[in-house]
């Protein structure tokens, strides 16, 4: 399992470790500033310690807030990219976050997660997923 990144510089408004679960999405919802995501990972091949963290500032004390998950170590490309875009879909337009700054729509914040190598990957799985999306609208599935 990769180490959090975030932990030198992470909110210390409340205790993360020791404090209860209800305190600790209190203060997320409240108070968690949305900067964008990070992904971890060397290959999209079957690999372990791979995370996907939604990242953010908070707006108490400027430290930074993550809310991270591990991803499957044994996920073919395909099912990696499928669980990526679903997770970070759900975690973005659950709260209506703004884009960051850098990106356009939520398509460009998804390619620009993964590393320039893989982005033509990505792009053409992206496309071929609008394409059977589009087939299903029009089968009426």
């Amino acid at each position: 399992m990769r180490e959090c990144e975030h932990k030198q510089s992470m909110c210390h408004c409340i205790d993360w470790k020791n404090d209860d679960i209800a305190i600790q999405v209190n203060h997320l919802m409240n108070y968690f500033e949305f900067s964008g995501f990070e992904l971890k990972y060397t290959t999209l091949e079957p690999e372990e310690g791979r995370r996907l963290c939604k990242i953010g500032r908070c707006r108490i004390c400027g430290g930074d807030l993550c809310i991270g998950r591990e991803l499957p170590g044994q996920a073919t490309p395909d099912e990696l990219l499928t669980e990526i875009y679903r997770w970070m879909f759900q975690m973005w337009s659950a709260q209506n976050e703004r884009l960051p700054a850098n990106v356009n729509c939520f398509r460009d914040m998804f390619i620009s997660l993964f590393h320039e190598s893989d982005r033509e990957f990505v792009q053409e799985w992206l496309n071929g997923r609008a394409g059977n999306e589009n087939s299903r609208i029009r089968e009426g599935s």
